[in-house]
Parts: C-alpha cells; structure tokens; sequence
C-alpha cells in the first residue's frame, strides 16, 4: 500500500470510529493512551488541559477551542496532514520524516495511537 493510500486508511479509521460512536469498552485503555500521547508529544504546543494550562505556544491553538469548533473531528483525524504537524509527525509504515526543521523533535504514532488520541479528545469537556 503506498503512502498515500496509507493516509487516507488512517483517516478512514478515525471518521468510522466518530461516525459510529465507537467508545473504548469499559476496562480498555484507549483513552489513557489517547491522555498519555496528547501529554507527551501535544503539550509540546497545545495546553491540553489544567495539567499545563500555562503551557503550549501561545499561538497554538488549546484542544478544548479546537474541540469547540464545529469541524473538531475532521482537524483531528486529519492533524497529522495539516501544517506545521507534517515536518515533525510520522504515522509508524506510512512514509518518513524529512526536512525535520531543527528545533522539532519527531513524533512518530502508530494507527492505533492515532485512535487513541481521538477517542481521548472526543471525551474531552468543552465547557
């Protein structure tokens, strides 16, 4: 499968887990690993949540605006195709990193990790 088509499976796997309503079953630990991945390599740019409320670049924009905007599902599944996250994010067999600028540490996310991370913001309170 080319990297293309690898894209768009990824993508793919996200809009079916938001157009079903697909949730974690109780016990599974998708959305820890959504936390986790978003603590880890988000927080780098984006407050989160309270955990780094003062954090993030200031003119990145917070999960919970994003989350508040009526397109939040369609940025989310498709954020690793949109600027600047494609210099420095790398969906794990899909197509490598390059012209990494050098103050970004890559970021590499399985498919699985990719789900994760939507089903953590989909639980996310927008209040």
């Amino acid at each position: 499968m080319d990297k293309a088509a690898r894209l768009v499976a990824v993508g793919l796997a996200c809009v079916c887990m938001v157009l079903t309503g697909m949730r974690p079953a109780a016990g599974d630990d998708l959305l820890d690993l959504g936390e986790m991945i978003a603590k880890q390599h988000c927080a780098r740019c984006h407050v989160i949540g309270a955990f780094n409320r003062m954090g993030g670049i200031g003119s990145t924009p917070s999960f919970k605006l994003l989350r508040k905007r009526d397109d939040w599902e369609e940025r989310y599944t498709s954020f690793y195709a949109r600027r600047p996250h494609p210099s420095f994010v790398r969906i794990r067999g899909i197509e490598p990193i390059t012209n990494l600028p050098p103050n970004a540490a890559p970021i590499e996310l399985s498919e699985r990790e990719v789900q994760a991370l939507m089903a953590f913001v989909r639980e996310m309170p927008v209040q």
